[in-house]
């Protein structure tokens, strides 16, 4: 396993630099609705699954597949503590910060991580997977998925003519993204991204249960990367 590893991403991403992933052949909303209509995702102000105060720690059954690579295990997601000064020095904001713990079911651990604006940090990582271009394209993908920083630009909404859904395309730091939603705007079906590298991700949520989703499937096809999440508990 050690002798595989990622020996081809970096050509990949090479190659691949000049696609991109977004929805095709978008609308603006504004074509499709009347001006009176009200849709929650009118201007993409729907909370993430992970977001606090509602959420705080969720665990899954987790599968991951890298090319002939497959591993199970346990993946645990904990809101964590972070504080950022202002500019104040009696005041200070609290920011999302994560961390993010995958082992196997016999308790060895996979990897250790935390996400917040602005840092990804890696406290440990098994060796066969402590590839630096693995990780760039996991950064992205934690990132999409847990949404710690807020939007950079301004949000634009679109209707996709095959499916109908609505499209919210924004700028998270310096990761593009779209949010797919089911026409009428309440449920979240997917989202695209990718950042300013050839990593393109694509994040599906399915079976909704409390108003989140049973199963969340992660994929980055360059690098025949998927990683399959079950719920298990939540909070």
């Amino acid at each position: 396993m050690r002798s595989f590893l990622f020996t081809s991403i970096g050509l990949l991403l090479l190659l691949s630099g000049c696609q991109s992933i977004p929805p095709r052949h978008l609308t603006p909303v504004s074509h499709h609705l009347p001006s009176d209509t009200f849709l929650p995702t009118a201007h993409c102000t729907l909370p993430t699954f992970f977001s606090p105060p509602t959420f705080q720690r969720a665990l899954f059954k987790a599968s991951m597949d890298i090319r002939e690579h497959h591993l199970t295990g346990l993946l645990f997601i904990k809101m964590i503590p972070q504080l950022r000064s202002s500019r104040c020095d009696n005041d200070t904001v609290s920011l999302p910060a994560y961390r993010i713990v995958c082992s196997n079911e016999l308790g060895m651990t996979y990897f250790d991580l935390e996400v917040a604006p602005g840092v990804f940090r890696l406290n440990y990582c098994f060796e066969p997977l402590n590839k630096n271009a693995l990780w760039r394209i996991l950064e992205t993908d934690f990132r999409l998925l847990l949404s710690p920083e807020a939007g950079t630009t301004p949000i634009k909404t679109f209707v996709q003519e095959e499916s109908n859904y609505l499209v919210c395309k924004s700028k998270q730091g310096g990761i593009s993204r779209w949010d797919l939603y089911s026409p009428m705007g309440d449920t979240l079906l997917e989202v695209r991204g990718k950042s300013s590298l050839a990593d393109p991700s694509w994040i599906s949520y399915a079976e909704y249960h409390r108003e989140f989703p049973f199963r969340i499937n992660i994929s980055n096809p360059l690098i025949k990367l998927k990683l399959s999440l079950s719920l298990l508990s939540l909070n």
